[in-house]
């Protein structure tokens, strides 16, 4: 059976000088089995504040992920740079053999993050949804 990636998660933290209760971390989630995205916002105390979900069409999800798998392998580990921006994220992508590739940065895109982004943002347009998550920092 051919491995296949079966989640992708995206982690952007607010790491600077902020209160406890504010927004902190921000989660996108995006399942393949379910198609659908799931958006998370917490706290400094790691409480979720907000949750939505939005269904993304099925072929959009599948095209998704095969663009994932062609370009995860050029991805290295560490795309962190030494700044004061006080903010960084972190991929997480499972797989169906239970490997699980993690890579994080901070002011820097990965390889492709751009497009990874613009898929993210247009399965949020498509589910009529509000939710504008920082990503990858990068704005």
């Amino acid at each position: 059976m051919e491995d296949k990636i079966t989640c992708f998660k995206l982690n952007w933290y607010d790491c600077g000088l902020c209160c406890a209760d504010s927004m902190v971390q921000e989660e996108v989630t995006i399942y393949r089995k379910d198609s659908r995205l799931v958006f998370k916002e917490l706290n400094g105390y790691g409480v979720i504040c907000s949750c939505e979900i939005v269904h993304i069409e099925s072929d959009k999800a599948a095209k998704f992920f095969d663009f994932l798998e062609k370009i995860y392998n050029e991805w290295e580990n560490d795309y962190a740079v030494e700044v004061c921006d006080g903010s960084q994220w972190k991929v997480r992508m499972w797989h169906s053999s239970h490997k699980i590739k993690t890579v994080c940065g901070t002011i820097e895109y990965p390889p492709n993050g751009k497009k990874i982004e613009k898929h993210i943002r247009s399965f949020i347009a498509d589910g009529k949804s509000l939710i504008e998550p920082q990503m990858f920092g990068c704005r």
